[in-house]
């Protein structure tokens, strides 16, 4: 049955129940995946001529590809407020807030989505404390156990530190865990949570069974504190704290995001100078925590434009790209 075309396997999921259930589970869909190459889907994001809002649609990337659009699953498709929390070997994580009854009240689900089956399960996530208390904020991470194949929703609130206060008082971290096969949120305990002065970002990817956010830490600094990032292990459900360069830790006049390039952690910096952006991209070497690597250092100019043919004069080429000592490293490495 893992050999089968995705459409013939969809028709055999209304055979029975057991062969439902068995195509439904996590580790159906995860050794699935592993026996078939699936085209890469599109996550295009655009906003229609006719009302408010964007909308987001899966589109196959190939030479059709118009002929294989395929819409948001409800409630995703529906909800006024919508983010993409994260994507795990063909699977993403879709959050959204929609009006409840009558618009009186907010009702907030995360979704996950497989576009290759065109399958989605909704998962509640109203109780949420910062919805009663405007200084707490919630970010989420999203993964695939790598242990037992269960896609995994974390959820982690904390109060929000405030500026220009005397005292700072950090409270613990609430944190909860969803897997997909007990659909239940259940708790971590306190003890394997990072000191209570991290507070989490958005920005996250997942490496080797490890979610990674961007964090920052304002316990010894203040604000607007030193950049870090925090991993969670999935398959043990502990935090971990990673140091990031001092060049990054304390870039308070630049912006850092995470990403990863061939399966390893990167932070990209940006820094901007007259007249120009410059970039630099840092990995983390072979997994190792706390071991940085400078790969290579981007200066692009704010005003750039395109010559089809190169031969006017008073027209610059796009802008330049200096390749620096780092990116002879990056190449002399095979990077």
């Amino acid at each position: 049955m893992k050999r089968l075309p995705t459409k013939s396997l969809l028709r055999f999921r209304t055979v029975s129940k057991a062969w439902k259930s068995l195509i439904d589970s996590s580790r159906f869909v995860v050794d699935y995946s592993v026996n078939h190459t699936h085209q890469h889907h599109l996550l295009v994001r655009y906003s229609p001529p006719i009302g408010l809002g964007q909308k987001y649609v899966s589109i196959v990337d190939d030479e059709i590809f118009p002929e294989h659009k395929c819409s948001l699953p409800d409630p995703a498709s529906e909800g006024v407020g919508l983010t993409i929390v994260g994507s795990c070997q063909g699977l993403f994580c879709i959050y959204t807030i929609s009006s409840g009854e009558y618009g009186r009240s907010l009702i907030y689900t995360a979704s996950i989505w497989n576009p290759s089956i065109r399958k989605s399960v909704a998962i509640d996530v109203s109780q949420v404390s910062h919805v009663l208390d405007p200084d707490s904020d919630i970010v989420f991470g999203f993964g695939v156990c790598p242990h037992t194949s269960d896609p995994k929703l974390v959820k982690v609130n904390f109060r929000k530190s405030k500026r220009n206060l005397d005292t700072i008082t950090f409270t613990p971290w609430q944190v909860e865990v969803y897997t997909l096969s007990s659909q239940v949120w259940r708790s971590i305990p306190t003890i394997n949570q990072p000191r209570n002065s991290v507070q989490l970002l958005w920005d996250h990817v997942v490496i080797d069974g490890l979610i990674y956010w961007l964090a920052i830490d304002g316990r010894t600094t203040g604000f607007p504190g030193y950049n870090m990032i925090v991993s969670f292990d999935m398959t043990s459900e502990k935090f971990m704290e990673v140091s990031l360069p001092a060049t990054l830790a304390n870039a308070h006049d630049r912006r850092v995001v995470i990403s990863k390039l061939k399966e390893s952690l990167v932070t990209v910096e940006l820094v901007r100078e007259a007249k120009k952006r410059v970039y630099g991209v840092w990995m983390m070497e072979d997994g190792v925590p706390n071991s940085f690597t400078k790969l290579f250092t981007i200066n692009l100019l704010d005003q750039f434009c395109f010559s089809h043919n190169g031969k006017h004069e008073n027209i610059p080429l796009i802008a330049s790209v200096q390749a620096s000592r780092e990116s002879r490293w990056r190449r002399n490495n095979s990077v």
